[in-house]
Formats: C-alpha cells, structure tokens, sequence
C-alpha cells in the first residue's frame, strides 16, 4: 500500500522504525497460506518531504478529539509509544458525562480537556497532530470553521496500519466497507479464518479499535504466524485515511451520512482510500453490479474478484448467488436454506467471505460449515422469536431506504407489519414508501419527523404516528395474525426519540 503525496505521514513518536522494505515476497490470494510469511504491507511509499529524525522531536503533541472507546484506545496507544507526549482531550460533552476510564485519564492529570465550545486558538499546542474519532462528523464546526481545521490529522486505523508498517510487516489486512452489511461481511470473513485454524483478529468499526488489537497481533507474530486482520471500515474512518489494505472488500455504496458530508459524491469519495493506495500485487473483491462503486475500481491497478447475483453461472463471477445456494464458482457451498441470515442481499454479502476464505486455502466444506453456523448479528434483520404465532425481526441497523427495502423483500408479501420512521437526514424516501406499498404491508407504526412524510404517502396502509417504541409495538400487535411478521426496519436514523440505533433495536427487544 502506497501514501497519499499529499497528506502527511503521522508517524508516532517512540516507535521504532524499521527499514520499508517494498520488494519483501508477497502473499498472493491463492498461495497456500502455510508457505507464506515474508510479506509487507507497503503502506506507505517513503515520503523524501519528512525529515525522519527532527520527526519525533516534532511529533509530542496530540489532540484525542473523540472521547469514546475508540479515542481511548488511540490515547493509550500514543501515550504507551510517548510518555513525555502532551495531550488535549477533546469532546462535545462536558467531562463528568464521560466514561469512568476517561474521568480517571482527566483526575490523574494525564492530559488537559476542554469541551469542543470551549476550543480556542491559543489552547492548541504547537505542531499538534489531531486524532479524530469516526464519531466525530467531517462537518463539526471545529473541523470547518474552528481552531482544529488546518492541524494535521489521524485516526486510530491510519496509525494501527502505520504500526504494523513500521513493526509488524508480517501481517496481512483485509479492510471491509460499504453503506450496509459491512459488519456481517467482515464478522462473516473472520468467522471462516478462526474455525479454519487460522491466525486472525477482528476489529475496526465492528467494535474493538483496531489500535488494541496490536498486543494480539504481536504475539501471534511472536509465535511465528502469519496473522490475519480483518477490520471493518466506515466512511468516517475512510475520511481521513491514506491507505488502502491489502485486501479490499467493497460492498454496495448508497446514499448515507447526508447530514455530514455535503453531497453524496462528499460521501462517495470518502470510501475512497479502500482502493486508492493499492499496488498490482493487492486484491480487491466486490460486485461488478453495483454502478456506485466503478470509481473506485477504476483507480486501483489491484487484482480483481467478482461476485454477485447470477443464474447462468457467467465465469465472471468467482463467487455467485443462484439456484438457491451460494456457489465458488462451479462449486455448490451451501443452500440458502441453511444460511442462518435472511434476505437475499445479506446472502450477496456472505460471497466475499467465501472468496477470501478459498483464497486462504479454506475447504468448501469448512466454509459452509462456518456459514451455517453463523448467528445474525444484532439489529441486522436479527430473529427476536415468536410469540402468539407472530415473528418478531430487528432490523434497526437500517437507516437507509435501501436498506429498509431491502428488509421489505426478505419476507411474503402481506404478511409485514412495519414500524419506520425516524430521524431525517435528507434523504429521498420514494422508493422506500413504493416498497412498502408493493408488499402489501398490513400495517405502519411511523416515528417523527420522517414518518409524518411517510404517512403522507401510505394511501389506505393503516398507519399511526408514535413516539415511543411500546406504542409502536402495540399498534403493530393490533394488526398481526398468526404467520405474520411484525419486523423494525426503519429506513431512517434514530436520533432524536432514540440514543441511537441499537438502543432503538433493545427497546424493540424489550417490547417483544
């Protein structure tokens, strides 16, 4: 992987650098993985414009904007590199609404917090780098307009790829993304690495920053293996990278996030650094159906995998989805019937981890196995169970018309009781409320303020306007019979009535 000519190269002070070696043996996808273990991940071709050596006397100041689990990892990391590092903590809430580790940071004096109202210009430490957290949206007033907007910047995945640039070259990373089913994709490719044996960690924006997961890395490394991380990337973190992994995963890129970046071509090219920086000797999986991501095929030189929807077996595909199975080319994996997820676009999204898990010598037989016995993660069309004859399904992941749609088409026809709505974002919600229309939908509990333009359009759909979930649930139950499905799958946000979406998702839980 190359460095972007014209951002910067955050190099943490303290670490030591080891030569870039960018003619080490490469791994290619289908080389047995045993054999294999020599390789670089070339994240960055050196940059002549860095002095090196004045780098880390420079290099002593950061500022942790982000006070999540994510900024702690990175501050941890940054601090354990450079001791004698300064901080700025920075968050949009004042301290004593932050996490017990973060408040214990802040008692022992560990680093200097201000609230993001209160930034000013003179409070920036000289020659700061800024470690901004995905939470954090490109479009804060700190960032555009504030004391924050012209520092050099980072984040915890640029700087854990940068680690294992400089200390652990042995590693291999596949990075994922995507609008929607990004988080099942990846926990889909980890699931077939770790049953088959091999060494592998998990993290990025599916949970664990991907900044902690170096001690496991080390040790694997230590053990003289080859690891394997596979990390979730969102836009957010994308934003501000200038590196692209090994092995990039692209799944569908449909209008998201509106309400923080400008355009949605803003949002588009915010994936790009997943393909941007790759080498003819990287990989790169994705659906050659999907229009939105030709950009950023166009720019890699990468190795290309396809997958997708295909009935007539077209060679191109190296994986496919047809005849009711998932097939690697001529060879059949597993019937849908088997696949513990439901709908056929979280089926398209499982072809990737088969894709990755033959390249890395995993038997069909083991790849099927781990597919089968793979649980849908929460709030991603997750089965909740069934009472009185009706099936309870959380989908409150869906905060997008696309993939509210594409929930819709999981189930018959008239046997859906709907609750949607939520928080607005700008996004154009015709489509959705033609889908909701074209199944039949028995019923719609709908929140503000999208619902309000969603009901507008329902027609004769019996539909109620709520703000809370027991409402939403009640009026559902009002509708179902046995057989039905009353399904969460909203199409919209959910700030405003609810934190976010997995509280959304719980407080449905807990209705059921």
């Amino acid at each position: 992987m190359k460095k972007s000519p014209h951002i910067s190269l955050v190099q943490p002070s303290g670490l030591t650098q080891r030569p870039i070696s960018r003619h080490l043996p490469r791994r290619n996808l289908g080389d047995n993985f045993e054999k294999s273990h020599a390789i670089s991940l070339r994240l960055f071709a050196h940059n002549p414009t860095i002095d090196y050596n004045k780098l880390e006397i420079r290099m002593q100041n950061y500022i942790i904007f982000g006070l999540g689990s994510e900024g702690l990892s990175s501050y941890h990391f940054l601090k354990n590199q450079n001791p004698e590092a300064l901080f700025i903590l920075v968050d949009d809430k004042p301290s004593d609404q932050l996490s017990a580790d973060w408040q214990k940071v802040i008692a022992e004096n560990q680093g200097k917090f201000l609230q993001s109202s209160q930034l000013e210009s003179d409070s920036i430490l000289p020659d700061s780098i800024l470690v901004k957290t995905p939470g954090i949206p490109p479009n804060h007033p700190a960032l555009i307009s504030g004391p924050l907007g012209n520092l050099r910047r980072t984040n915890n995945a640029q700087l854990f790829f940068e680690y294992l640039e400089l200390n652990l070259p042995g590693v291999i990373a596949i990075g994922v993304t995507g609008t929607k089913g990004k988080t099942t994709t990846t926990a889909l490719i980890y699931r077939i690495l770790h049953e088959a044996g091999l060494p592998s960690v998990l993290g990025g924006n599916i949970g664990t920053p991907a900044l902690t997961l170096i001690p496991e890395l080390e040790k694997l490394i230590q053990d003289n293996t080859s690891p394997i991380a596979v990390i979730e990337l969102s836009s957010h973190q994308l934003v501000d990278m200038s590196v692209s992994p090994n092995i990039a995963v692209l799944l569908n890129i449909t209008p998201e996030h509106l309400d923080h970046f400008p355009t949605l071509e803003a949002y588009m090219a915010s994936k790009g650094a997943i393909t941007a920086f790759q080498e003819q000797s990287d990989h790169v999986i994705y659906n050659p159906g999907y229009e939105s991501l030709q950009k950023l095929i166009y720019q890699t030189p990468a190795e290309r995998h396809h997958f997708g929807k295909n009935d007539s077996q077209a060679e191109t595909l190296e994986a496919s989805l047809h005849d009711n199975a998932l097939w690697y080319r001529n060879e059949k994996i597993i019937e849908t019937a088997n696949i513990p997820l439901v709908g056929e676009h979280q089926w398209l999204n499982a072809l990737p981890s088969i894709i990755v898990g033959k390249h890395f010598g995993v038997s069909y037989q083991d790849i099927g196995k781990a597919i089968s016995s793979f649980k849908s993660l929460p709030h991603r069309l997750e089965y909740i169970g069934k009472k009185e004859g009706i099936k309870y399904y959380n989908d409150s992941q869906a905060t997008t018309p696309e993939a509210g749609i594409a929930a819709l088409r999981s189930f018959p026809k008239k046997s859906v009781i709907l609750i949607a709505g939520g928080h607005d974002k700008g996004v154009d919600l015709s489509e959705y409320i033609a889908e909701i229309k074209k199944r039949g939908v028995k019923a719609v509990a709908l929140f503000p303020p999208t619902g309000e333009t969603i009901g507008a359009e329902l027609g004769e759909i019996p539909h109620r306007l709520v703000t809370s979930m027991a409402d939403a649930v009640a009026f559902c139950r009002q509708y179902a019979k046995i057989g039905d499905t009353i399904l969460l799958s909203p199409a919209c946000a959910s700030f405003g009535i609810f934190k976010n979406y997995q509280e959304r998702g719980e407080m449905f839980r807990g209705e059921v």
